[in-house]
């Protein structure tokens, strides 16, 4: 075999041959010199890694795990610093805490909902951006105008506040927020009165001083049938609002409690004050059925006639004006308000049931 002569690792060879031993030890170590080599890795930012990786180091079980530790802590580090300066860089485009506190007391709820989404992207567990996102995103539901896109808005309120208290926020911020809460849940409807009353009585028990509270929480165990808890709430927030809306709420609640008294009073003035139509009329109905219920047809009968006059399709008074006419022996003016009932809505059964009793 023909002979050569080398320089390997840096030291001169002899003229040796591949049947030598010698020849094979040369030919390993320079194996092991050439064994180095660079790696590229993709991913912002781009960097490179020298790894010298020569056969004898991983032929020590030992220093495997100190390899592989060391390469961790390497792409940890870099991963870190591309993090740091990626969120350095986003913060130049975000609107500090300050200045979005003082978009929202200028009244710029579109605007501040929109800073407080970009200040979420850039730092999604930033407890002050998620709360501001979803106190705007609930008052901007209030502005929407369809249906779909208030829910939508309500979802988004509950989604970022929930985040908020997630991640924890300040005792100082905890009444406000939850109180936010609270109403947003209670804007989404009946199924989640449960989780409005949760975050009402929390908001409370933070020391919130929002007076609209009571009535939430009355309107929320009225829906629930629970009328003493409502009857409760209604007495408190009767102290600090005296709406129609309320006013008639607190009266049905105290009729099904059996407080008729207090209904009467709050249906009475009501029917003489309301400034609402709708209200009015609705009063004047629940005053007739309790003077039907008293035994006092003459007022009733009065009361009917009276909605009727404002309202001439109004089932409710066409169909007690029957009870009235039965109540006095008068079948053809019984009968004569049931096919009223039945002829303006079709599906009522107990008007239909009354007529069939007639045949």
């Amino acid at each position: 075999m023909p002979h050569f002569a080398a320089k390997i690792a840096g030291r001169p060879l002899e003229c040796i041959s591949n049947d030598t031993p010698r020849e094979m030890a040369a030919m390993r170590r320079a194996r092991d010199a050439l064994d180095a080599y660079r790696t590229r890795l993709t991913g912002p930012p781009f960097f490179d890694i020298v790894i010298i990786m020569p056969n004898r180091f991983f032929q020590s079980k030992s220093r495997r795990p100190i390899f592989l530790l060391l390469l961790i802590i390497a792409v940890a580090a870099s991963l870190g610093g591309y993090l740091i300066l990626h969120r350095q860089n986003n913060s130049k485009e975000i609107m500090s805490r300050a200045a979005i506190a003082s978009l929202w007391n200028s009244g710029e709820v579109e605007k501040t909902l929109t800073e407080a989404r970009k200040a979420t992207q850039a730092f999604p567990f930033d407890e002050y951006y998620l709360s501001i996102k979803g106190i705007a995103s609930y008052y901007w539901a209030l502005n929407a105008q369809d249906e779909e896109t208030r829910q939508q808005l309500f979802e988004e309120s509950v989604v970022s506040l929930r985040k908020a208290l997630a991640v924890g926020v300040p005792a100082k911020m905890k009444a406000q927020i939850y109180y936010v809460l609270a109403k947003a849940y209670y804007q989404k409807g009946d199924p989640w009165f449960d989780m409005a009353e949760r975050y009402f009585l929390l908001a409370k028990e933070s020391g919130s001083r929002e007076q609209d509270i009571p009535q939430y929480l009355a309107i929320v165990y009225a829906s629930k049938k629970d009328y003493a808890r409502a009857a409760e709430w209604f007495g408190q927030a009767l102290k600090n609002d005296s709406s129609d809306t309320l006013l008639l709420s607190a009266a049905i609640t105290y009729n099904n409690i059996d407080q008729r008294e207090k209904s009467r009073d709050l249906l009475l003035r009501l029917e003489t004050s309301a400034s609402d139509a709708n209200i009015r009329l609705k009063a004047t109905l629940l005053l007739a059925q309790d003077s039907f219920d008293s035994g006092d047809i003459s007022a009733a009968l009065q009361r009917y006639q009276e909605v009727l006059k404002e309202d001439p399709l109004n089932v409710d008074a066409w169909y007690g004006l029957g009870l009235v006419y039965s109540k006095e022996n008068d079948q053809l003016g019984a009968r004569a308000a049931f096919r009223k009932v039945v002829q303006i809505d079709p599906n009522h059964a107990d008007a239909r049931r009354r007529l069939a009793e007639k045949l």
